[in-house]
């Protein structure tokens, strides 16, 4: 009998350290953050401990490796000295591997391939696109590649020249997507290998709805579906993959109808059973928007929340699937949701954590 109460404590205990993962906020250091914040998010119950800090100037957006082991951070800064930087984690904490420029300034987003070792950086400020190869530790090998667009859009204010905002790779990680917020396009390049040698060829190129600037997107599971979010008029463009060409369904706004405040659309996610996506409006809004999918994979509006604060640039759902989070960039601070997953619902579980200008969760 001893034994099975000490085996079942043993298993209890397991099960409760399960709940808590590895969780890293990426900041802007203007207003005093040391950089990367390293804290452990309790699955169960929402709440979050800080763990660690490691320095790094304006680290604003977080990618890791497929096994966790490393992290990836775009310095953002406003010179072409601007970097990508490497950590190693080892369950317990960063370790600073490497760094290298990205050849162009403000670089805000940073995609890493899980079949690929390649990662991909999108130069804001330069208009450009640098990819990385990666060596079999994770750690910086060589820029393999700089691509360089050029173009611009009908808003005179932020579209006077090519902004590239993010590159994400397709579900089979055959393409690359880059979304360019100063020329209404997406690009889509092939990741090509040759002699062990990657590289990102351009196949075609789509456009998007005139002065939207397109800035993230999601693919459904299969990648016949792909939704566009357009900072600049805070509305989600649908597209349909139709033989080899990508056709626009329809666009649908993330802002409650009677809305007329200023947009800046930020985030956009899918949950993991495709049923539901969300999407963030900073401006005036600060809300975060919750769409439902149907078969079909159009899109219905559900309901809009506010963020409990300002400046909503990233939010990331858990692992598990229980909670949404929001970064509030402006107010220093991330709203914990608890989702409900079987309508897709959010409900602030008033548990706020506290960052100094928080600008990307990565779990």
């Amino acid at each position: 009998m001893r034994i099975w109460i000490i085996f079942l404590c043993g298993c209890l205990a397991q099960w409760s350290m399960a709940q808590e993962i590895p969780m890293f906020i990426g900041t802007y250091t203007h207003t005093g953050s040391q950089g990367i914040y390293l804290y452990m998010f309790d699955q169960d119950n929402g709440e979050a401990i800080i763990y660690a800090a490691t320095a790094s100037e304006h680290p604003s957006f977080l990618a890791r490796s497929a096994d966790g082991s490393m992290l990836y951070a775009v310095n953002e800064t406003w010179t072409d000295t601007a970097t990508l930087s490497s950590f190693a984690f080892d369950g317990d904490a960063l370790s600073f591997m490497d760094a290298m420029p990205t050849g162009g300034s403000s670089p805000c987003h940073v995609s890493v391939g899980h079949r690929h070792s390649i990662a991909v950086v999108s130069n804001y400020g330069g208009g450009s696109l640098s990819v990385y190869r990666l060596e079999e530790n994770g750690a910086l090998g060589e820029k393999i590649q700089h691509i360089q667009q050029k173009g611009s859009g009908p808003d005179k204010e932020r579209q006077k020249a090519s902004h590239v905002h993010s590159a994400f790779f397709s579900p089979d990680e055959q393409h690359v997507f880059v979304q360019n917020l100063g020329t209404d396009k997406v690009t889509v390049y092939r990741v090509d290998k040759k002699n062990g040698r990657y590289s990102l060829v351009e196949e075609s190129v789509i456009s998007t709805p005139s002065g939207g600037g397109p800035r993230h997107l999601v693919f459904d599971e299969q990648g016949e579906n792909m939704y566009v979010l357009l900072e600049l008029t805070a509305k989600v463009a649908h597209y349909e993959k139709n033989d080899e060409r990508w056709e626009l369904l329809d666009t649908i706004s993330i802002n409650d109808e009677g809305f007329t405040g200023a947009d800046g659309a930020a985030e956009i996610k899918r949950s993991s059973d495709g049923r539901f996506i969300y999407a963030s409006n900073r401006g005036d809004a600060n809300t975060i928007t919750l769409f439902a999918v149907d078969k079909s994979g159009k899109l219905t509006r559900k309901k809009v929340y506010t963020t409990g604060g300002e400046g909503p640039r990233n939010f990331n759902i858990s692992p598990n699937g229980h909670f949404l989070l929001v970064a509030n960039q402006g107010t220093n601070n991330i709203t914990v949701f608890e989702r409900n997953q079987e309508t897709g619902e959010l409900k602030d579980i008033n548990k706020p954590i506290e960052v100094s200008s928080p600008a990307c969760i990565v779990f």
